[in-house]
C-alpha cells in the first residue's frame, strides 16, 4: 500500500510542483519533478520519512528549469526518468 498522502511541494520561483510517491510497506519512493533548487529539501524529506529514493521523474522536459533529477543521481546514485516520447534525455525512457 502506498504511504499516507505526502506533502505536495512547492518551488516559488519557477512555479513547479514536486510530489514524492512512496510504498508503505517497502519504503520505497519515486520523486517527481524535483527542482535543482530544493534537492536538499526534498533530501532531507525522504530522511526524515525513511523513504528510500529509487527513481527521479519528470512529466516532461522543463525547459523553464533545471531539474533536480541529475543533483539527485549525484547525490544517491538514483536514476533519471522521462517519456521517451519526450525526446527527453534520462537514464531510462518511459512507455505507456
Amino acid at each position: 500500500g502506498l504511504t499516507p498522502p505526502l506533502p505536495q511541494l512547492f518551488e516559488a520561483s519557477s512555479c513547479t510542483y514536486t510530489y514524492v510517491v512512496a510504498d508503505a510497506r517497502s519504503r520505497d519512493a519515486v520523486i517527481i519533478d524535483p527542482v535543482l533548487e530544493t534537492v536538499p529539501r526534498d533530501l532531507r524529506l525522504l530522511r526524515e520519512l525513511g523513504l528510500t529514493l529509487r527513481y527521479a521523474a519528470n512529466t516532461h522536459c522543463h525547459a523553464d528549469h533545471v531539474t533536480g533529477s541529475g543533483a539527485l543521481r549525484r547525490a544517491l546514485g538514483v536514476p533519471s526518468a522521462i517519456s521517451g516520447a519526450s525526446g527527453a534525455r534520462a537514464d531510462l525512457l518511459l512507455g505507456e
